[in-house]
């Protein structure tokens, strides 16, 4: 089943603010499971009030983007303190030209670059922490041994 163009804007959210559907749904007082509704394999549309409560929530949302799809996703210098720009600790590119500072939308294939460059740390941290438990269990295993050598010793 092809998901609809609202449904993938939704996903793109996800990604881009690095939220679960569930705490996506939570952010904007909806049930936990609703947003799993509009991008899993339930692919349901979503009503006018969950819209509406998506673009109230996340103020930096460019509703136009988010309703028809068409320019960037992300407002330029929103006042909303949940931005991508609080998110992800990356500022807005600002060019100066006459003059006049203006600040650049971020581009869906920034935000790709961002989603996977944290999936990168992701992967990279996880395989350190595999490496750390293995360290954990060798270390286990020495006491374990220590301690049998101890007893045989006092014998």
């Amino acid at each position: 089943m092809q998901q609809h163009p609202i449904n993938q804007r939704i996903s793109f959210l996800l990604q881009s603010f690095q939220l679960s559907a569930r705490a996506f749904s939570e952010s904007i007082g909806e049930k936990p499971t609703i947003t799993q509704n509009y991008v899993g394999t339930r692919n349901s549309m979503p009503g006018a009030d969950y819209l509406e409560k998506v673009l109230k929530h996340f103020e930096s949302i460019n509703p136009v983007w988010f309703l028809t799809g068409e320019g960037e996703p992300f407002i330029s210098g929103s006042s909303n303190p949940q931005t991508l720009e609080a998110i992800t600790g990356r500022k807005p590119s600002v060019s100066t030209t006459g003059g006049k500072g203006t600040h650049s939308n971020y581009s869906i294939s920034d935000c790709e670059k961002e989603r996977d460059i944290y999936k990168a740390e992701r992967d990279s941290l996880t395989k350190e922490v595999g490496l750390l438990r293995d360290q954990l269990a060798m270390k286990d295993q020495l006491i374990a041994v220590k301690d049998e050598m101890l007893t045989l010793l006092r014998k």
